[in-house]
């Protein structure tokens, strides 16, 4: 399995704006509940490619800031291809002159215990598209605008891909600053789950392509039972 590197320097924290605007998808969003024993091997998180999931429902997006115009923009849809379902995260970030500009979507999570688990494997497919990309988790968090997140990032190729992310990996930032004298996530508590593009060209004829990611699913693994 190829290996990625979480990626926290100064220039990647400043893609995140200081007003950060969250809506969502589904007005009645609740936290859902891990369905699988928390003592498991391996631990699948969100399974997109079970017909019967109710998954893509509750997610909320959150884009990089009030901008009135230009602005980031999201959407995550059902994707179903010669009966192939998965979820598409549709986005287009809008970057400031400086680079910084995100979009992406969270899930309230019900106080997932992970303690047990070394990391979480992404399993995407970018469709020959490279965007910067991270995984986002909240501790015992009731409002994002004033809890530390925890952020871990890495690059995609632009195939079908398996990410994967040690919670070490995961470091602690608020507004997009790092914040390294913070406590370590604590997986004990889980309150969200994010998944983020970064970043983005400032040319103007780029600006406005809407681009694609296939989601297909997200696992949490063992050091010593890493999925196949």
């Amino acid at each position: 399995m190829e290996e990625y590197s979480s990626q926290t320097d100064a220039t990647q924290s400043s893609t995140i704006s200081d007003s950060i605007m969250t809506y969502d998808f589904n007005d009645d969003s609740t936290a859902i509940t891990l369905m699988q024993p928390g003592d498991s091997v391996n631990l699948t998180l969100f399974n997109f490619t079970d017909p019967e999931t109710f998954l893509f429902e509750d997610w909320i997006g959150v884009l990089d800031t009030f901008r009135v115009e230009r602005w980031s923009v999201t959407q995550l849809k059902r994707h179903i291809v010669y009966n192939n379902q998965s979820v598409g995260l549709f986005y287009l970030v809008n970057p400031e002159s400086d680079g910084s500009g995100f979009a992406g979507v969270h899930y309230k999570l019900n106080n997932w215990h992970l303690s047990k688990y070394t990391g979480v494997i992404l399993e995407i497919h970018t469709h020959d598209r490279n965007p910067n990309m991270k995984l986002i988790f909240y501790g015992n968090c009731s409002e994002i605008h004033t809890c530390h997140s925890y952020e871990s990032f890495f690059e995609t190729s632009g195939e079908r891909q398996r990410i994967e992310l040690p919670f070490s990996t995961f470091q602690p930032y608020f507004r997009g600053e790092p914040k390294p004298d913070s406590p370590p996530l604590d997986l004990t508590q889980l309150s969200r789950f994010g998944i983020q593009v970064y970043g983005g060209n400032v040319e103007p004829e780029k600006q406005f392509n809407k681009e694609f990611i296939k989601i297909i699913s997200t696992r949490a693994y063992r050091e010593d039972q890493i999925p196949a």
